[in-house]
């Protein structure tokens, strides 16, 4: 958590723009392109205040920017439909949004759902 601390220094807030939905086998997610640079500043200040703990970030090349917004808990009674509607909606202009804080966070499964646990909360707004 300390290197979340650390990292966020180097960043300030990030600006995505929200631009479609795509699907993946367990969910629909909403796509953000970012805007400027700010968000890979972020990223390459976390994995350098990881050190060695940041050996799975090293290799990492991040292509994509997502929310999910639906996670499929069991197999989907029409999945054509969905893969159609979310085929209309690939490119969207949702406008853009400002993300002040970041949240590390960890899935667990809880024995009937996957259940979302933030480990820390750090805002990106710096003040004197």
């Amino acid at each position: 958590m300390a290197a979340l601390r650390t990292a966020a220094t180097a960043a300030g807030p990030v600006r995505l723009t929200l631009s479609g939905l795509t699907l993946t086998p367990g969910c629909i997610m909403l796509c953000a392109e970012p805007s400027g640079d700010a968000i890979e500043r972020l990223y390459d200040a976390y994995e350098e205040a990881l050190g060695e703990d940041g050996w799975l970030e090293a290799d990492f090349d991040r292509n994509i920017w997502y929310s999910t917004l639906v996670h499929f808990t069991r197999p989907l009674t029409n999945p054509q439909a969905v893969v159609d509607w979310v085929s209309e909606r690939r490119e969207l202009a949702l406008g853009q949004v400002e993300c002040r804080h970041v949240e590390l966070v960890v899935y667990r499964f809880n024995g009937s759902r996957i259940v979302m646990e933030t480990l820390d909360t750090v805002s990106l707004i710096h003040r004197p």
